[in-house]
């Protein structure tokens, strides 16, 4: 209510409660405030700072899990290069048109499946016989990223249209600003199951941080809760980038902050990071669209 409220049309706090609760319900009568305002609020502000949270959630999510999976402080969605999968295929779809039959999703399906396409190359490049060495998959995470990075380069390199560029630039350092009520249903569809399946998981990582041979011996499946922590990590990443583009730091700052506070149990570190993370993005994208009012200042800059 607070974030919905806050923007270069200040909205009061009372205002804001009242619409969202008159749409939410149908209670309540909203005659008294003008429609524009009604539209700022529920058309706009609200499936922004829904989205905010979401993908905020998503990020730090999958930066557990890679944090997890890897034991590498330093691991973070991006490290298996996803982002620059993602990266790569929006660019194709906004420079070539080549994705133009998903209409409004093209750019946004671009970049899910170039994700994909990431994380499953680098996945089968890393598999010793049927299992995936972490150091493996961070190495040839890295190759990879680089790889489509220049693939992007080169697309953006031979841009025969200005515009062009400027939208993958833009794209590339990460906005919420365009968030609609139908793109919310995507992220939602891969959030909601993806962080009920890791929070299954967490006593299997906590088992993990004490060593394979001792998870092992704990019962636990060490090659397919890999397996599917890799790839819960590549569809909240995938998904969270195809929406909003590239917002950086925050799957790789968050796990930590809440870490300092509860410890390293999973079982306290999978919700509180989703919490945290929501809350965090939530707060940067209000900095986004008040610090260079009545302009907007790509979320990705700030994180």
């Amino acid at each position: 209510i607070l974030a919905t409220g806050i923007g270069p049309v200040s909205i009061p706090f009372e205002t804001v409660w009242r619409v969202v609760w008159n749409y939410l319900t149908g209670a309540g009568d909203v005659s008294d405030i003008k429609m524009s305002t009604q539209n700022i609020v529920w058309h706009l502000r609200v499936p922004r700072v829904l989205m905010g949270a979401m993908v905020g959630a998503s990020l730090s999510l999958s930066g557990v899990a890679m944090q997890s999976f890897t034991k590498n402080p330093l691991a973070s969605p991006y490290v298996l290069g996803i982002s620059s999968g993602a990266t790569f295929g929006a660019t194709l779809a906004i420079v070539t048109g080549s994705l133009a039959f998903l209409g409004s999703y093209a750019v946004e399906g671009g970049a899910f499946f170039g994700s994909m396409a990431a994380i499953l190359i680098v996945y089968y490049m890393a598999k010793s016989g049927k299992e995936v060495a972490p150091i493996k998959l961070v190495l040839v995470g890295t190759a990879v990223a680089a790889m489509f990075t220049a693939f992007s380069n080169f697309i953006v390199y031979k841009a025969p249209d200005d515009t062009k560029i400027r939208e993958v630039t833009f794209w590339t350092l990460g906005s919420i600003a365009s968030a609609e009520w139908e793109e919310l249903i995507p992220m939602a569809v891969v959030l909601i199951p993806g962080g009920i399946c890791m929070y299954a998981l967490s006593s299997s990582m906590n088992a993990l941080l004490m060593g394979e041979s001792s998870a092992v011996t704990l019962g636990v499946n060490v090659n397919l809760v890999r397996k599917i922590t890799v790839f819960l990590s590549a569809a909240l990443t995938g998904i969270a980038v195809a929406v909003t583009g590239s917002i950086g730091f925050v799957g790789l700052v968050v796990p930590h902050i809440v870490r300092s506070m509860v410890g390293a149990d999973h079982r306290k570190v999978i919700p509180i990071s989703t919490l945290i993370g929501a809350i965090f993005l939530v707060w940067v994208d209000v900095g986004a669209r008040m610090l260079d009012a009545p302009g907007e200042i790509p979320i990705g800059i700030i994180t």
